[in-house]
């Protein structure tokens, strides 16, 4: 199971950082090409914009997933730190993902919702509906919402996916990330 979660976890990561690296470079492509038409008329580009407003939105909302897997995104665990006892602060942790999960899968709930009522297209590109630029919703929704639950299940039970590399002699291991409450206490106290 543990193998399954860090293959998965792994191919993500790689799939994630390519597509927004490739969106990152194209949307500096036609932003440079763009500015450089507005002062050598070449050719006009009228659908930059827009291909550009869809390429950061997917960017974004990817990104922000590949963020909540590697614990990197916004966090709320200031009282989380400021606690010393390592029951209350597990179990501070523990309401704090529940609230996070929460609003994820509002987010994932509505974005479905979004996706489904669109029927619009892209202004310069009417042959692109506008619903397929907010899919990025509900998809990095969906993938933040397994890497919460996750995070719920390492913070509850003291589980973690990294375990097995502790048998091989690795470092790792327990509560990674900013879900290593034994061991901050432990420090701490």
């Amino acid at each position: 199971m543990r193998d399954a979660i860090n293959v998965f976890e792994a191919l993500f990561s790689k799939t994630v950082r390519a597509v927004c690296t490739f969106l990152l470079a194209a949307i500096f492509v036609m932003f440079i090409l763009n500015v450089f038409v507005r002062f050598v008329p070449v050719y006009n580009f009228t659908q930059t914009d827009d291909w550009i407003q869809a390429a950061l939105i997917w960017m974004i909302f990817l990104g922000s997933a590949e963020l909540v897997r590697t614990k990197s995104h916004f966090v709320v665990d200031v009282a989380v730190s400021k606690v010393t006892h390592p029951v209350l602060s597990r179990a501070i942790r523990t309401l704090v993902i529940a609230i996070e999960l929460t609003t994820y899968l509002v987010v994932f709930w509505y974005g479905i919702v979004w996706v489904m009522r669109s029927n619009a297209t892209m202004q310069s590109i009417p042959w692109l509906e506008i619903r397929y630029v907010y899919l990025a919703l509900p998809v990095s929704a969906f993938f933040i919402t397994v890497f919460s639950l996750k995070d719920l299940v390492e913070t509850v039970t003291g589980w973690s996916a990294k375990d097995d590399e502790d048998e091989d002699g690795e470092e790792g291991g327990g509560l990674d990330g900013r879900g290593a409450l034994e061991e901050g206490a432990a420090k701490r106290g």
